[in-house]
């Protein structure tokens, strides 16, 4: 009975988007959540082979992300269009490559439930690693083919996330947020089907502030809850401007990353205060730079610690 419930739900799923690609007057992609295939409206989809990998654990799942069709029609970013410091996409058997799973699964079994998860990944200070470490993670999020994964540029100022990606000049979360276009018309494919990108946008003259507060911006993230199983949302560095006081809240949680013999502990211990005093709840810190010679593999712990573990 389960496998028939399933074929009518997807049936009903590819009715739904080929009446919507009807009513738009076009050939949009349809992003089918429940195979987690990409194709024109109306095409038949067959779920993707499972790729080769590290076994992950498959807990049950609560309060699964919406299976509805999702019209994708922003043009996706190709290869060749990732920077060269995703190592996670790059170079996907290298130990780096390896740490970043790690990271995952720490990630995966503390969320047991498999419930949706939104981190808003941030610093201390600029140029610790948190752009990179943000996309890294999202790349080793989505080698799990069931998983849908969004990167969320919410660095208004430097846009980093954007640019490493190379979606300068698409349109973002920003137009998003002011109600000048939807989510799905904002979110890009990056090299796998499950795997997107919401780039920054232009804020043109509003202040982060105006942008980060008020209901759209609540509708917003509930939607990409939806949507999505694993969020990671590069912010700006806690200890430069105020935004992350305005982010922390729509998410489930913070990651905060390290950067190696180059951030001072004062400045890492008034970051997580800053955080603790506003009540946001911090998963662990990513220590970034580290790097040892003697092996190919290192215990998560290295590079991962929770909240409460020695620095």
């Amino acid at each position: 009975m389960g496998r028939i419930a399933e074929a009518l739900k997807r049936a009903e799923q590819e009715r739904a988007g080929r009446r919507e690609s009807e009513a738009r007057g076009g050939e949009p992609l349809v992003f089918n959540w429940a195979s987690g295939d990409s194709a024109p409206a109306g095409a038949e989809s067959n779920p993707p082979a499972a790729e080769a990998g590290p076994a992950e654990p498959a807990p049950e799942r609560a309060a699964e992300p919406s299976s509805r069709p999702f019209i994708i029609n922003a043009a996706p970013i190709p290869p060749a269009g990732v920077g060269a410091r995703v190592i996670s996409f790059h170079d996907p058997t290298s130990p780096l490559a390896e740490r970043y799973r790690s990271i995952r699964t720490r990630l995966l079994t503390g969320n047991p439930s498999g419930s949706p998860r939104q981190y808003a990944v941030t610093s201390s200070l600029p140029r610790e690693g948190k752009t990179v470490t943000t996309a890294n993670l999202a790349f080793s999020l989505a080698e799990l083919r069931h998983l849908r994964v969004a990167m969320i540029d919410l660095d208004f100022r430097q846009r980093g996330l954007t640019r490493l990606l190379g979606a300068e000049g698409r349109p973002g979360i920003a137009e998003v947020i002011r109600g000048e276009t939807h989510l799905a018309e904002v979110c890009i494919p990056v090299v796998r089907a499950n795997l997107h990108l919401i780039p920054a946008g232009d804020a043109q003259s509003m202040s982060s502030s105006e942008l980060l507060t008020g209901e759209r911006v609540r509708s917003v993230f509930r939607e990409i809850s939806e949507r999505f199983h694993y969020a990671l949302i590069d912010t700006p560095p806690a200890n430069t401007v105020a935004d992350i006081g305005l982010i922390a809240p729509l998410c489930h949680s913070v990651l905060i990353v390290i950067r190696m013999n180059r951030t001072p502990e004062p400045m890492v211990r008034r970051c997580v205060r800053m955080l603790q005093a506003n009540g946001v709840p911090i998963t662990g810190s990513i220590l970034a730079g580290y790097c040892e010679e003697s092996a190919g593999f290192a215990d998560a712990q290295d590079y991962f610690q929770a909240p409460g573990q020695e620095a």
